[in-house]
């Protein structure tokens, strides 16, 4: 695995900084930027941080099934993921399992998942998630 470089770095932490405001349009961008040059797992994981926000958005926009249908495939990506890890398996991909999850639920149950999303990336998440996978 290679480090990001500083301006990767700062689009990571943007981003981050972008979600945990709620403005998750512009946490896509911000970690879409830094995807497009990855591979492997950490492609795929970041991927599904950005189906995460991008969810998160649709949802904030009332467009649920869009939500769903985000969350549906970076919850698919995490389960491909799995079975590359050894147990206990990286909190990372646990975190974002768990929220995805959560957020899937409520969404069924007609409740807001945007809270479950914003405690997720406020105290869940943190700048060593940039370094995963």
């Amino acid at each position: 695995m290679t480090a990001l470089d500083a301006h990767a770095l700062a689009c990571m932490r943007r981003g981050l900084t972008h979600a945990r405001a709620g403005d998750y349009f512009a946490a896509h961008d911000d970690w879409e930027e830094v995807w497009q040059g990855l591979s492997g797992h950490r492609r795929m994981f970041w991927q599904a941080m950005i189906q995460l926000v991008v969810g998160g958005y649709h949802y904030g926009n009332g467009n649920r099934r869009g939500c769903q249908g985000q969350w549906h495939k970076a919850l698919h990506k995490c389960e491909e993921l799995l079975p590359h890890y050894a147990e206990p398996l990286p909190e990372p991909l646990t975190g974002l399992q768990t929220v995805l999850r959560e957020g899937l639920a409520l969404v069924e149950g007609s409740a807001d998942p945007l809270p479950a999303l914003h405690t997720f990336t406020t105290t869940v998440m943190s700048d060593d998630w940039f370094s995963f996978p």
